[in-house]
């Protein structure tokens, strides 16, 4: 199975800045439409100021100012979101208004307010004669998409268990069956059988090194069996040519699957169509 997959990364960047406007009783008095403006500062990597109408902006209602803030970084596309915070004199937020994400651009450089607030309630903010105003800017920057390459994630190698039993590696069970001895690891064989369980870990469990007969079982059907347990697969009966046979081979077998609790393999046993052989 092939994955691919692509990353948009967008960052939000904030930056604050404060605006002063010192002797307020003076400058509250422009003509309507005219602004003061703070010095240009950056954020998120472009410039920009704020726009302060002590008299409100031509669309403004007769008793507001209005506020905005402006990009100043020429020929960009920027997406932000101003707040604009009244302070009292030790510097703690009085009033606070925030409007929406914005998209600033050539055509749309300025954003805020209108109608911002009451010119007399701005009045009464302007402790000692100096008005204070932060405006704390969030800049969203989107990155470049960015491509993962295709991953091939490889199938599960369960074969691995099959050339642990053939192997024998640290085998430490050992069965007879018929005169023919196969070597297991109790671990496995107790993960896939709570029969298998029951005789190695529970109460009456076999004592360590004990060689276990298994009665009334051909060695054939006992070794698939263990093929099963370690592959979830059951082999190829290659020395059985004729058909009934198998067939009494996979009776067998479904015995099998019964006495140690295997139900997969004994779906399978019942549906002889899905073994393969």
């Amino acid at each position: 199975m092939s994955l691919s997959a692509s990353t948009r990364h967008v960052e939000k960047v904030k930056g604050s800045h404060l605006f002063k406007i010192m002797g307020y009783q003076l400058e509250k008095d422009v003509e309507k439409g005219k602004f003061l403006e703070s010095v240009t500062f950056i954020v998120g990597g472009y410039d920009w100021s704020i726009g302060f109408y002590p008299n409100g902006d031509t669309k403004a209602e007769f008793d507001q100012a209005s506020i905005f803030l402006h990009l100043k970084s020429k020929g960009h596309s920027v997406k932000a979101q101003p707040s604009f915070i009244i302070l009292n004199e030790n510097g703690n937020p009085i009033s606070e208004r925030t409007p929406r994400v914005h998209t600033f651009s050539k055509e749309n450089e300025g954003y805020g307010f209108s109608s911002f607030m009451k010119k007399t309630t701005l009045q009464s903010f302007a402790k000692e004669d100096c008005l204070a105003i932060q405006c704390t800017v969030s800049v969203f920057k989107a990155f470049p998409v960015e491509h993962v390459f295709p991953v091939v994630v490889p199938p599960p190698d369960i074969q691995q268990l099959t050339h642990l039993l053939e192997a024998g590696y640290g085998a430490d069970a050992t069965f007879e069956v018929k005169g023919q001895t196969f070597n297991a690891h109790m671990c496995i064989l107790a993960m896939r059988s709570k029969v298998f369980r029951a005789q190695f870990f529970g109460p009456l469990k076999e004592k360590s090194g004990t060689v276990i007969k298994i009665e009334d079982m051909e060695a054939q059907v006992f070794k698939s069996l263990l093929y099963f347990i370690y592959s979830e697969t059951v082999p190829e009966f290659e020395d059985i040519n004729e058909h009934e046979k198998k067939h009494n081979m996979a009776q067998h077998l479904l015995v099998a699957a019964d006495r140690y609790d295997l139900e997969r393999l004994k779906i399978m046993c019942e549906n002889r169509e899905y073994l393969v052989w």
